[in-house]
């Protein structure tokens, strides 16, 4: 399982986009967990977006853990709730 970090901002997107690769190997669902994130920016959004699509086409996905006001806000705002299936986070 990933555990996404409080902030999440361009700056960290090339290491988010690694520990994302190192999940990728599994060949399995992702697991995320997003309970600590207090702040996004549409660059973190736009990788898990590319994640999403990524899972989709091997016939995958992201199972969300958690909650984050700030993801969920953000999500929402962008209009991408039901394309990262937020709705079913666990």
């Amino acid at each position: 399982m990933l555990k996404l970090p409080s902030e999440l901002a361009v700056s960290q997107v090339e290491e988010l986009h690694q520990h994302l690769l190192q999940e990728l190997e599994t060949d399995q669902d992702v697991c995320v967990d997003v309970s600590e994130v207090s702040r996004i920016d549409t660059a973190s959004i736009q990788l898990l977006c590319s994640l999403q699509k990524h899972l989709f086409t091997v016939s995958h996905k992201i199972i969300w853990y958690g909650q984050s006001q700030a993801l969920s806000h953000a999500v929402e705002e962008l209009g991408l709730t039901d394309f990262l299936a937020l709705n079913g986070t666990n």
